[in-house]
């Protein structure tokens, strides 16, 4: 008898779950159907904030004044100093701009306000309030098994360069709109190739590798990727609002879905998304 409780209970919470993903996937193909009527307004940022995060390696950086440790940062960086921002800005916003036509959506920049402000279907401003690269190192451990049960490892300190990014994104003369604030990032670091071997005559592991260093030019294909990859963010927060502000009264949703284009199929988003940061 008991079992037989389990198991109804068991197929009631399933069924609920199913019935609301479903509301879910139904809204979000609604939302598919017509958002081809979009319109986004982007907005860039003036600057771009450089941080070098490796304090560490200034000899007596604890002992200077705060405008000379920022200076030091500055001075020892290995990307910051010959990083332009207008390029990292027009890298990001070109791919970004692409990829949101490829969702059907309408973009404007800042010097097409006047046209964007007299399109009549549902428009959004798309402001990226910050973005910032930050200079770090990326530790890195290569492993592997051998003999069975024999771990080994080599341990790499990896230079890195990280871009973080801050969004708001408004939906214009909607009373209802949530103005949240939205935050990504991704990163590079330099490329290392290597493998394990071992001499079956004398049971040496050794790990042989290169490294391939980070290049100026990789941060700019790190801005470029972003800007592409975050035009999806976009789409789906968007598509996320709309099923989030029809969906059943005293309910709200239990999944974040995204849509890809190219397929036309939407799946859990799961950390392919926009980040709350009140989350």
């Amino acid at each position: 008898m008991k079992g037989t409780f389990l198991s109804v209970f068991i197929s009631i919470i399933l069924l609920f779950f199913a019935t609301s993903c479903s509301i879910e996937r139904k809204l979000a193909k609604e939302f598919v159907k017509q958002h081809d009527s979009i319109s986004v307004l982007l907005i860039p940022p003036a600057y771009v904030f450089k941080t070098n995060l490796n304090a560490f390696l200034i000899e007596g950086y604890d002992k200077l004044s705060d405008e000379e440790q920022q200076k030091q940062l500055y001075d020892s960086s290995r990307f910051l100093q010959a990083l332009e921002d207008t390029l990292i800005i027009s890298r990001f916003f070109s791919e970004l701009e692409t990829a949101l036509r490829k969702y059907g959506i309408y973009t404007y920049t800042h010097d097409e306000v006047v046209e964007f402000m007299s399109k009549k279907n549902p428009a959004y401003q798309v402001t990226l309030a910050q973005m910032e690269l930050e200079e770090d190192i990326y530790p890195y451990r290569a492993q592997e098994v051998f003999f069975d049960t024999v771990l080994f490892y080599e341990d790499f300190d990896l230079y890195k360069m990280g871009l973080n990014t801050w969004f708001e994104i408004s939906k214009l003369n909607d009373p209802k709109a949530v103005n949240n604030i939205l935050y990504a990032s991704d990163f590079v670091t330099d490329e290392l190739e290597g493998r394990f071997t071992s001499n079956i005559f004398t049971g040496e592991v050794k790990f042989k590798y290169n490294i391939f260093p980070l290049e100026t030019e990789d941060v700019y294909t790190l801005a470029a990727s972003a800007g592409e990859r975050y035009a999806g963010y976009i789409f789906d927060y968007i598509m996320n609002q709309y099923i989030f502000f029809n969906f059943p009264d005293g309910n709200i949703p239990d999944i974040f879905l995204s849509y890809d284009h190219e397929s036309g199929m939407l799946f859990p988003a799961g950390d392919r998304r926009f980040l709350f940061l009140d989350e």
